[in-house]
């Protein structure tokens, strides 16, 4: 039993290295973009409405889109 906890361990060191790296990998690579408190509040509205079911599927915005 000892043998697999101190394996676990020695994952579990290596997995958190492994995720501070791509963190720093995200950071270098997707600029943060700055959101105005409008666009903020806008995107919340938005997500409240995909909440509650009321989207268009993507197949549908796009045969809108090409007519």
């Amino acid at each position: 039993m000892d043998k697999v906890y101190a394996e676990v361990k020695r994952v579990r060191v290596k997995l958190e290295s492994i995720e501070k790296t791509l963190e720093r990998l995200k950071a270098s690579m997707i600029p943060e973009e700055k959101v105005s408190p409008e666009e903020m509040k806008e995107l919340k509205a938005l997500k409240r409405e995909a909440l509650r079911g009321e989207c268009v599927p993507l197949e549908e915005a796009l045969k809108k889109r090409c007519v």
